[in-house]
């Protein structure tokens, strides 16, 4: 009987190692929300402070606050990172948004970007300024362009701007017409310029809107 459970215990522990390597491979969504993100989560919220001190994201506390830490508070003056704001789990990685100090601007974050990915363990960093003072940092915890799924709710700010692509940090790209009328694509081949053009002709299909192709090619897809 103990022979009987043992073999499956094993059994089961070998289907559950065998079943998460699959959906790593043929389901990354599935695999990031059960797997990758509680442990990048938990890799960030545990390192943050000595992860940003070895990538020199920090700066030197005023003098104030040095005077306090050391008289009052009776704790060892050390450097004072970006402060952590917010912290959101996606379908794809992790977003956390920070109040930058004095002294650090976002060029410097996306100069470490690259650290920071190989500290968290994450596919991607990618910075981007949400207002002075504050930036975001999109992690990416697989290739979303390797298999690219849109989100099911796409939020369109207009009554031309048409969701078309998905971007490497795994946000939708919107293409918005009255902003910019007119567009040129170019790419070499297999870059996805067909692709583009048909989610954008999918798109403007759904609008009031005249529609003229000219294929001077005969042999468009």
């Amino acid at each position: 009987m103990s022979n009987l459970m043992t073999v499956t215990e094993v059994a089961s522990l070998a289907a559950g190692v065998g079943g998460l390597g699959y959906a790593k491979v043929r389901a990354p969504r599935v695999y990031w929300s059960v797997v990758g993100l509680p442990v990048t989560w938990g890799r960030f919220s545990l390192t943050y402070r000595s992860t940003m001190e070895v990538c020199g994201l920090t700066v030197q506390p005023s003098g104030l606050r040095a005077f306090v830490t050391r008289n009052m508070a009776r704790r060892e003056v050390r450097p004072v990172p970006a402060k952590v704001r917010r912290v959101s789990p996606t379908s794809t990685g992790l977003r956390v948004s920070l109040r930058l100090p004095a002294g650090l601007e976002p060029a410097d974050v996306a100069a470490a970007s690259e650290r920071l990915r190989h500290a968290w363990g994450v596919r991607s960093v990618n910075v981007v300024e949400a207002r002075p003072g504050v930036v975001e940092l999109r992690m990416t915890g697989y290739d979303v362009l390797a298999r690219v799924r849109m989100p099911r709710r796409l939020k369109a700010s207009g009554p031309m701007v048409v969701p078309v692509a998905l971007r490497e940090d795994g946000t939708v790209f919107y293409r918005d017409y009255r902003q910019v009328p007119h567009a040129l694509t170019l790419g070499a081949n297999q870059s996805g310029k067909s692709v583009y053009q048909r989610n954008l002709i999918a798109g403007l299909a759904r609008l009031p809107v005249g529609l003229v192709g000219i294929d001077c090619k005969r042999g468009v897809e």
